[in-house]
């Protein structure tokens, strides 16, 4: 038992004064924002199911506009098609940096 409380004791002090390391790193993300004329616009990034831009609420309410929505995508190479009463407006390929967000003019 003499032996025993000083090993243990000893075995707290070791691991009490340890250093741990680590690196905190945050997701990868991206963000894409269409702006401009973005009323009937359908927008189709890559080969996912093509979505319609519209408000998230009230229409008159700039807060909610598609100008101030963050569409979030993964970093890397992109293509962006537009399309407005079935005619493409923007087609355009895009490298989007990690923790970015790029802004898609829609004339």
């Amino acid at each position: 038992m003499k032996n025993i409380c000083p090993i243990v004791v000893a075995c707290l002090l070791v691991s009490a004064c340890g250093y741990q390391e680590g690196v905190v790193l945050r997701a990868d993300r991206s963000y894409v924002k269409f702006i401009g004329n973005w009323r009937n616009a359908t927008v189709q990034i890559d080969s996912m199911q093509p979505f319609d831009l519209r408000p998230a609420g009230p229409s008159d309410d700039p807060k909610t506009s598609p100008d101030n929505t963050r569409y979030q995508v993964a970093p890397g190479r992109h293509r962006i098609m537009v399309s407005q009463g079935g005619r493409v407006v923007v087609d355009r390929v895009v490298i989007l940096e990690n923790h970015a967000t790029m802004e898609v003019h829609i004339p």
